[in-house]
């Protein structure tokens, strides 16, 4: 497979029927609609062949058809309809033939992701250059440049010498190519090339400019998390509920779905995370920070009395006096310690008391501290790097009405 960007003639695609053959625009002018185009004025011969690929790249959408058949280095046949969407969604359908051996193939694409339905359902790998119609439109010309050879019906033509190693793996066959370009909008409407027997033949047509419509790309989560309310909502606060909780997720940027399912929210990850980061994010997310004190024996005895343990740490009890800072009231900021450690500052100024400030989540006592010799508070030992900015993330928004409760599956 090759990656995204790789030139057209180092193109070895990962069909299963063409594997194996061997080595193989930043938008200039965007045109808003396609009754604009049908009215534009005609454009010269040399701007449009100049500029007309990179106009492709300024449309909403497109649709388009590639068919290709060779010879050699056996026979193989190739038609795919598809649809490119700004800025680099596409979907591709159709069939390869390799001899008698017919396989139905069906991709899309977005980003640096790739997808081809198989029996057992979409199978995610790195995009190629195979879903990328623009470059593959591109590379069959780049190398020689566009001619201009007059204009042909409503049509100006270009000559060129392709660049296809997919139709001639030796380079043993005279190919030439021809792109047409309307007038009218300076799009390219077809490229086509083959040599003088037409035994391979390369076809790519280009229309429904901005009217192609919107193409839907599979969505293959790393991680699947079902999650209910800890007690019962009403309309009201379960959909502020599900408004902190997308704000939480772009904060930290990411990649997820969420759906709903009465009560019930179901959560895709794009990637995996830790439980105990879906667990926090899932959280109410009440931060606080407060003024501790280390408790004594005596405290200990009282059965009235409110006894943390910092870091469910039995042997570091604490009691809370007064409270210091909280969500949207308090700056916390994230600051690397080590490779895998990290703290939590924040700007709350500690009075001179010899007692511990203490950072506590949901009620739970996650770390205690001092201020350092510059006066700042900073938390430490509450996880690695990325549940710190997971804490982190959550102080600047208010709480959720009530946290939920999480099943994950990997």
């Amino acid at each position: 497979m090759t990656r995204a960007g790789s030139s057209y003639s180092d193109w070895v695609p990962i069909f299963s029927l063409v594997r194996g053959l061997g080595p193989g625009l930043c938008a200039l002018l965007v045109l808003s609609c396609a009754t604009a185009m049908r009215s534009a004025q005609p454009v010269a011969p040399e701007q449009a062949g100049a500029g007309a690929w990179d106009r492709l790249a300024g449309l909403e959408s497109f649709g388009f058809t590639l068919a290709f058949h060779t010879d050699r280095p056996f026979p193989i046949r190739v038609r795919f309809s598809g649809r490119h969407e700004k800025p680099d969604r596409e979907a591709w359908s159709g069939y390869m033939a390799r001899r008698s051996d017919v396989s139905r193939v069906e991709l899309r694409a977005e980003g640096g992701d790739q997808y081809e339905k198989e029996p057992s359902g979409w199978r995610r790998t790195m995009r190629s250059i195979e879903t990328q119609v623009l470059e593959q439109g591109a590379g069959v010309f780049r190398a020689s440049g566009l001619a201009f050879a007059g204009a042909e019906g409503r049509r100006y033509r270009y000559t060129f010498k392709p660049d296809l190693p997919i139709l001639d793996p030796t380079r043993s066959k005279k190919l030439s190519g021809v792109m047409e370009v309307d007038p009218r909008s300076g799009l390219p409407v077809r490229l086509y090339c083959a040599d003088s027997a037409r035994t391979a033949e390369w076809e790519l047509t280009l229309g429904r400019f901005n009217r192609a419509g919107p193409v839907s790309v599979p969505y293959q989560p790393a991680m699947i998390v079902d999650a209910s309310p800890a007690r019962s909502l009403n309309r009201a606060d379960h959909g502020l509920a599900v408004g902190i909780l997308k704000q939480r997720l772009a904060r930290l940027g990411w990649d997820y779905r969420l759906s709903r399912a009465g009560p019930n929210l179901k959560l895709l990850l794009g990637q995996a995370k830790t439980r105990q980061q879906v667990e926090l994010r899932l959280s109410r997310g009440r931060v606080e920070v407060w003024q501790g004190q280390w408790a004594q024996a005596e405290t200990l005895k009282d059965p009235e009395a409110v006894v943390l343990e910092v870091g469910g740490d039995a042997s570091r009890r604490v009691t809370l006096g007064r409270l210091l800072g909280d969500n949207g009231r308090t700056e916390f900021s994230v600051r690397v310690a080590a490779p895998l450690a990290a703290v939590l500052e924040t700007s709350v100024a500690l009075p001179d008391t010899g007692h511990p400030a203490v950072l506590v989540v949901d009620g739970r006592a996650l770390s205690a501290a001092k201020p350092d010799v510059d006066g700042r508070l900073l938390f430490a030992d509450i996880g690695g790097e990325d549940e710190v900015r997971v804490i982190a993330a959550l102080t600047a928004y208010s709480p959720m009405p009530v946290g939920f409760r999480v099943s994950v599956k990997p």
